[in-house]
């Protein structure tokens, strides 16, 4: 992240940190998924981590995880351009020590994805306060960078299970995943042309469920 990102942060905490969108995703996936992954986990282009047994998360291009009526519905009724999937995988009762911040290619804060469960979830996402010093930059692969803080540095702010209910959230303030029981599969859609908070937004804007 860059140096003076930090005199910004203030403005971001008074802001939502989740919207439940109304959007049919029933027949939105072509694959199923966990087989797609597990059948070769480090596959060429899409893993960034896998630690078995524990956690995983790899970036799917959209045309290889959504049907393309999907796709095609979402931009036409919505002009939303899918631009690929992140996919996160935990195992139950495996809680990882950090929280982070969503980084964009360029280092910039990423602030937002679509995301909903595979399976019925009983975890919980959770938020904390910005700190005020810097985290540690972790780069897994070009589509996964994230700067990462150990959760006794942080305050909980908000917490919410999204189960498969496509909810926006935000990546931009830090954010972890407190698990419950059940194993979890996580879908995290990301659009084209879009990165801040208000980017996506105001493009779902009518979409959100108040």
């Amino acid at each position: 992240m860059h140096a003076g990102m930090w005199i910004k942060l203030n403005g971001l905490m008074n802001r939502p940190n989740w919207h439940r969108i109304n959007l049919d995703i029933a027949d939105a996936v072509k694959i199923n998924l966990k087989d797609y992954i597990l059948s070769d986990p480090y596959r060429e282009g899409e893993y960034a981590l896998y630690i078995p047994d524990k956690a995983g998360v790899w970036t799917l291009e959209a045309n290889t995880i959504f049907k393309a009526s999907f796709l095609k519905e979402l931009f036409l009724s919505h002009q939303i351009q899918v631009d690929l999937a992140q996919i996160f995988y935990r195992a139950p009762n495996y809680q990882h020590p950090g929280a982070h911040v969503d980084l964009g290619q360029n280092g910039d804060l990423y602030g937002a994805g679509l995301n909903w469960t595979v399976d019925p979830d009983d975890a919980e996402m959770t938020w904390y306060e910005m700190p005020k010093i810097e985290g540690t930059n972790t780069k897994r692969s070009e589509t996964d960078q994230n700067m990462e803080w150990p959760l006794e540095q942080l305050k909980e702010i908000d917490r919410l299970c999204i189960g498969q209910t496509p909810t926006l959230v935000r990546t931009d303030v830090p954010h972890t995943v407190d698990m419950g029981n059940n194993e979890r599969w996580l879908i995290s859609a990301r659009f084209l042309w879009h990165w801040s908070w208000d980017d996506y937004t105001k493009t779902l804007k009518g979409l959100i469920i108040e």
